[in-house]
């Protein structure tokens, strides 16, 4: 559910009934702008009326797991936390969490601190998502010319969980194709690599450069050769998920 908050939980999910599709990501950010719809008792009615499941993606606008700055660094681990807990409240079916960025500018000592931060949020986060019943899925973000992602290759990704150190049953990973597309890596990769650890697939296209968040009219391919538990249209309008439904790129 990227409506980019211009309508409620529950007209969203009515929408999405209409297309046949039966499951909405709640943006921790949004909820957090519009605080009504924050409410654990009012979602899960929302789920059950309109027969839906939910994922929840923690904040990541202006919330950095590697802050070099300690206090803000914490401040991001209770808004990760918040967001655990209330999936947990309302039996969602995980936390997209991304592990984090740090500016290529920097000297080489200070990206080597951003990413040790970055470790210890995922890992306290992780370690209270295992407590609350709900896997947290680290999630691929993408490379930019500006900006060293931390899970953004399958070798990144790797050497980041093996360094959080939690079970894997604790923590998860979320497979967004198109931000692997454009750092100029096969999705497949990751499919290859990870298998049953990719528990939510982010599905939406690009021009292998930007990230656009285009539609993805072969989604139902893409999500089967994943294979993950949840899978999102990850749009920016609602005509754009009309357009993956439908199977067609033109414009309504």
């Amino acid at each position: 559910m990227d409506i980019r908050y211009a309508v409620g939980v529950e007209s969203f999910a009515d929408f999405i009934g209409d297309m046949g599709l039966d499951h909405v990501e709640l943006r921790a950010g949004y909820l957090d702008v519009r605080d009504e719809e924050r409410q654990a008792e009012r979602l899960r009615r929302i789920a059950q009326e309109h027969d839906v499941t939910y994922t929840v993606h923690a904040p990541h606008l202006d919330a950095a797991p590697g802050n070099v700055n300690e206090r803000l660094r914490q401040g991001t681990v209770d808004a990760i936390r918040s967001a655990i807990d209330l999936a947990a409240d309302i039996d969602a079916g995980g936390v997209i969490v991304h592990g984090g960025t740090a500016r290529k500018r920097y000297p080489e000592h200070v990206r080597d601190h951003v990413r040790d931060q970055a470790v210890r949020t995922i890992r306290t986060c992780a370690r209270h998502a295992a407590d609350r019943g709900v896997p947290l899925c680290l999630e691929n973000q993408r490379d930019t010319d500006d900006k060293h992602r931390h899970t953004a290759t399958p070798e990144r990704l790797a050497n980041f969980l093996a360094d959080v150190g939690v079970d894997a049953d604790a923590l998860k990973l979320t497979l967004d194709v198109g931000h692997a597309k454009a750092t100029g890596v096969d999705y497949a990769r990751f499919v290859d690599r990870f298998d049953d650890q990719v528990h939510i697939a982010h599905l939406h296209d690009n021009d292998g450069e930007s990230d656009a968040h285009d539609p993805l009219p072969s989604f139902r391919a893409v999500a089967a050769e994943i294979g993950a538990a949840y899978n999102v249209l990850e749009m920016k309008s609602r005509d754009d998920v009309r357009r993956c439904v439908s199977g067609s790129t033109a414009e309504p």
